[in-house]
């Protein structure tokens, strides 16, 4: 209730402020600078803040301030400041911006824009006024069109430049000239998009042959090109008529031939990285969705320009997007661009940002770029496993005994788990059945685990194969040391009571699959049909038992070394490759895979 009260209380004062101001603005008509004091008054109370315009516009503050600026009695400052009042108030309440937006508005607007003896600051405020009200207002774009401001606009977009073409002379004003482009440039910006006017795009398309002039001389200057940028990038989007109209106005060609001379330049300065991330931005702008101009660049290389500029340590993390879109669209829209993407280098860099950045707009990026490099990456393996046929090829056989270390860690971990269990039993006899199987089920699984990293590498070298049986030796050995313990322990267990069958059988199952989420490789690989887990029949007598045991034996000693000799390759995948590939699209990864490795 107290802040009901309190709100009310605000509010009457907020009204009280604004009729004492209206009052003064009425009575001092012949004192300017007191109306200019009372304007900019009403300014800081109604910025950003839409129910005291609300309040201002009921009480017909709106339309008070609008008739001070056609009002022919009125000094050029108040009219000024007049302007810019209006801009704010409907800048930030609609209805305010809906009760401006008039055809009578607009003509008022195109009339004091033509006007010869108006000072630059009002002509900069009235464009300021006009920017605001064709900002995402589809009848405010239409009216501008209507009433002639659009090409006023137009008209001053093209006079008002504040460099010189002419290296020898200089802009006379440049700093008012520069501020009243600006705003120019702002409101055409509004009244070709957001939302599109492909109507309004297509009358600014006639200014492209002067903006490719422009590009040549505003390279250095990181506002202009700025705003030079945002309107080419404005008035070409989502329309491929006026796409064509940039690119015959020799607009592209000089768009690209800037992003290649200063993105070789991104790593060693700031100002140049800034300016071939904006240069990106306006030429993605250019030829989305037209695969005819984005194919053409591929005679420019656009593409290992690219890859270097996201690769450079002054590109910001917020603009890596942005770098990327405009690679996807060159690689989307031709082969060529897919090949040189692949022989610059660029699978690493995007398989590297694919994994570490934490922006899911970058990954979908990533995503993208990677299934439209799909076919060149498959042709571009091909290409290179008929040159290994033709040379040695180099073996990186420190990731091979990285992964031999961490499979006999592995083996070390589930050797103590097992042995800490058997240790926590209970003194209890175990049936036959159960006990017998529980030697055997470690190294049937270490066997299905080489099994299954043997279909997923294939070998080619002599100096591989050689390392590599040497590390299959050494687990092996371990192997076999581990059946011998485990075989004399069972020696030791024959004569159990058959009432732990369950918690045993329990026990032998939790080692078994206690070992499948360790398994990366699992997720690339599938179990031969050869192989299989089998379980004993029951034995029912100790001579049963006996005669069973022995043959097992001999199964056992025969199953030692699975693997065929003319198979025995590395069997092992690098962690870093599993790992990215896991992370590979999983449409048709297969080919991309073979490939990569």
């Amino acid at each position: 209730m107290d802040k009901t009260g309190f709100g009310s209380n605000r509010r009457n004062t907020t009204r009280t402020d604004l009729c004492m101001l209206l009052e003064c603005l009425k009575i001092q008509m012949k004192c300017p600078e007191l109306q200019k004091q009372a304007l900019l008054t009403i300014h800081s109370i109604c910025e950003n803040k839409e129910d005291n315009v609300d309040l201002l516009r009921e009480m017909g503050g709106v339309t008070f301030v609008y008739n001070l600026c056609k009002s022919s009695i009125v000094h050029s400052d108040v009219k000024e400041t007049a302007l810019f009042t209006l801009g704010t108030l409907a800048e930030d309440n609609v209805f305010c911006k809906s009760f401006l937006c008039t055809q009578e508005t607009f003509a008022d607007l195109a009339g004091w824009l033509l006007k010869e003896d108006v000072s630059l600051t009002q002509r900069r405020v009235s464009v300021y006024l006009l920017s605001v009200l064709v900002a995402n207002n589809k009848s405010g774009q239409s009216l501008a069109q209507t009433s002639g401001c659009l090409d006023i606009l137009l008209r001053l977009f093209r006079t008002t430049f504040p460099l010189s073409l002419d290296t020898t002379s200089v802009v006379v004003n440049a700093t008012h000239t520069y501020q009243l482009w600006t705003s120019v440039a702002n409101a055409l910006c509004g009244c070709v998009n957001n939302p599109q006017n492909d109507e309004g795009q297509r009358m600014c398309a006639a200014t492209f042959p002067i903006i490719n002039a422009w590009l040549h001389i505003a390279l250095s200057q990181k506002e202009i090109l700025n705003l030079i940028c945002s309107f080419i990038a404005m008035t070409v989007a989502n329309n491929s008529w006026v796409q064509e109209c940039f690119s015959h106005s020799g607009g592209l060609e000089t768009l690209t031939l800037s992003l290649l001379r200063l993105a070789p330049e991104a790593d060693t300065s700031l100002l140049s990285c800034q300016l071939s991330v904006t240069l990106s931005k306006t030429l993605s702008a250019c030829i989305t969705d037209n695969f005819a101009l984005a194919s053409g660049l591929a005679r420019y290389g656009i593409v290992s320009k690219l890859l270097s500029l996201l690769t450079s340590p002054n590109l910001v993390p917020e603009n890596k997007l942005s770098v990327l879109l405009a690679l996807g669209h060159c690689t989307d829209s031709s082969v060529e661009h897919q090949f040189q993407f692949v022989q610059c280098g660029g699978l690493p860099i995007i398989i590297t940002l694919l994994t570490e950045d934490t922006s899911e707009e970058v990954r979908k990026a990533t995503t993208f770029i990677l299934q439209t490099c799909k076919q060149a990456t498959m042709s571009l393996g091909e290409s290179r496993n008929e040159e290994d046929t033709k040379m040695e090829p180099l073996t990186n056989m420190e990731s091979f005994r990285s992964s031999a270390r961490e499979l006999l860690h592995r083996i070390k971990l589930l050797e103590q788990k097992q042995y800490k269990a058997v240790q926590e039993e209970p003194p209890t006899a175990m049936p036959a059945q159960a006990l017998s199987s529980l030697p055997s089920a470690l190294p049937l699984l270490l066997q299905h685990q080489e099994r299954n990293k043997s279909t997923t590498y294939r070998g080619t070298s002599t100096h591989k194969h050689k390392e590599a049986k040497k590390e299959k030796d050494s687990l092996q050995n371990n192997m076999s040391w581990e059946e011998e313990a485990k075989s004399s322990e069972r020696d030791e267990r024959f004569s159990v009571r058959e009432d732990a069958r369950a918690t045993v059988s329990s026990h032998v199952k939790s080692l078994e699959g206690s070992r499948e989420p360790k398994t990366a490789d699992r997720r690339m690989c599938t179990l031969p049909t050869s192989v299989r887990h089998s379980s004993p029949k029951d034995i029912h007598t100790k001579e049963e038992l006996q005669d069973w045991d022995q043959n097992k034996g001999k199964k056992l000693t025969a199953e030692e070394n699975p693997l065929p000799q003319s198979r025995c390759a590395a069997p092992y995948v690098t962690a870093v490759t599993c790992t990215r590939l896991s992370k590979w699209p999983q449409r048709d990864s297969g080919p991309v895979t073979a490939a990569l490795c």
